[in-house]
């Protein structure tokens, strides 16, 4: 029961960092590799301490790991981490394949109903 209730906190983190039109950005640009903090901010037009927030948040929802520059030691590069990214995905098409499977249910239970109904003649009239 704690698995699951982390996970489902973990998949509420995943959402709420998705939700953010800013956040999708900073994982679209972080696709082709890591960056710094600086580099990942230098196309938004917002504050260094903005930039920062946005990454906590992508930080906690596992979305994005800081990983120490090689270069240097001190300072940090940003990665992208697929894993909680690959499980919101799951739940997303367990929950798609559920329900497509309950309309298709529904539709063939309806169209089962009207071809047992006798047909009905339109009446004359007067």
């Amino acid at each position: 029961m704690v698995e699951f209730k982390k996970k489902e906190l973990v998949l509420d983190r995943v959402f709420a960092a998705l939700a953010d039109h800013s956040r999708r950005q900073m994982l679209a640009r972080l696709r082709k590799g890591s960056l710094s903090i600086s580099e990942l901010a230098e196309p938004f037009e917002m504050s260094f301490a903005g930039v920062a927030k946005h990454i906590e948040v992508l930080t906690e929802a596992q979305l994005v790991k800081k990983v120490r520059a090689p270069e240097d030691g001190r300072s940090y590069r940003l990665e992208l981490q697929n894993q909680t990214l690959t499980e919101a995905s799951n739940w997303i098409i367990y929950h798609q394949e559920f329900w497509t499977n309950k309309l298709a249910n529904l539709e063939a239970f309806f169209e089962e109903k009207v071809r047992e109904q006798p047909s009905v003649k339109s009446r004359k009239k007067n």
